[in-house]
């Protein structure tokens, strides 16, 4: 049974990453979490914590000259942030009442949402590296375990709103609601990039052609990549999806992309970005089969993070770069991709 932390909604729609925000509010007597964080320190049983102690080496992160009990509650507490903050949003995600948070909150009350539970991004003003409304500030909803992992999605999707007046659909995540006068955002600095490929020869192509890619490293999240090029009538369309390796210690979800390319000119029609969740024997039975195979299209549970159709821009449609800046962006860290589009 896990336990239960009071201070974990906190932390769950904090801007920092567990790792800063629980030593923060721990060293901050004033802090609101204060005593909560205390409290739920000190509830942390003591066979969880020698199990968490044996399994990871944390010796050379602790301050002898402190509390040293409590530097190891904080850090077992650290790793239970990181491996519950993304399966309960995900549950979050999942929600299927017919305003799911945030959506649901007194603010956002107004905000149309479709079935996908995405909503049109400008319906809120996009400045300060945030998504506000009113006196409130909202975040994409981030794809993978880390936080940041929408952060470089998010700087071209606003990009494209705000500069380009392109309107897209996106998931809020379902934990942030910021007031504005507190929000600081977190900045990051990475080269994320795209360049066309042999485009002539795709929008030519007669039949599917597809390919693979596997990382083996350890360190590494997924193991396998798939990508499928299909060409349907007047329509080139694209499907790329990210799978974690089997082995992988938590939540086995992917990152899923699609796009629909006008073959006429090799503009896009249409392109989204979402989560599956796969149960264990799904990931096995999936892993067995490439994404050309339609038979396991229908696998998992679907997430939706953003999406953008010609239809709700007066038909207009977004160029090839524009495609290739949003998928190396949805798929940072995926050195695999970044090979192929660059």
């Amino acid at each position: 049974m896990k336990p239960i932390f009071s201070s974990f909604n906190y932390f769950a729609g904090s801007l920092h990453d567990p790792l800063w925000e629980v030593f923060s509010v721990l060293d901050d007597n004033n802090h609101a979490e204060h005593e909560k964080l205390k409290v739920d320190l000190a509830s942390i049983e003591i066979p969880l914590l020698e199990s968490f102690l044996a399994n990871n080496n944390i010796d050379h992160l602790i301050n002898t000259s402190g509390d040293i009990d409590q530097q190891k509650r904080a850090y077992f507490y650290i790793n239970y942030l990181h491996q519950n903050i993304y399966s309960t949003r995900i549950e979050k995600l999942l929600d299927t009442t017919e305003r799911p948070s945030p959506y649901n909150k007194k603010n956002l009350l107004e905000i149309g949402i479709d079935k996908h539970n995405l909503c049109i991004i400008n319906q809120f003003r996009l400045d300060n590296f945030c998504i506000q409304k009113d006196d409130f500030v909202y975040q994409i909803c981030p794809i993978l375990e880390q936080s940041n992992s929408s952060y470089w999605l998010f700087r071209q999707i606003s990009y494209l709103a705000s500069k380009e007046e392109i309107i897209l659909k996106i998931r809020l995540d379902p934990f942030i609601e910021i007031a504005a006068q507190n929000y600081h955002p977190v900045l990051y600095k990475m080269i994320v990039f795209g360049k066309p490929l042999n485009w002539a020869r795709l929008f030519s192509l007669r039949e599917d052609e597809f390919g693979q890619w596997f990382d083996e490293k350890e360190y590494n999240r997924y193991g396998i990549t798939d990508y499928l090029w299909s060409p349907i009538k007047n329509e080139i369309h694209f499907t790329c999806e990210e799978l974690p390796k089997i082995s992988y210690n938590g939540l086995k979800t992917s990152r899923y992309f699609h796009t629909i390319f006008n073959r006429k000119n090799g503009n896009i029609k249409h392109c989204d970005g979402a989560i599956r969740l796969y149960s264990d024997d799904e990931l096995i039975t999936r892993s067995k089969y490439h994404i050309k195979d339609p038979s396991i299209r229908k696998f998992g549970k679907r997430i939706k993070i953003f999406q953008f159709d010609s239809t709700i821009n007066n038909n207009s449609e977004i160029n090839r770069k524009i495609f290739c800046d949003l998928i190396t962006a949805f798929f940072v860290w995926n050195r695999d991709i970044m090979r192929y589009f660059s």
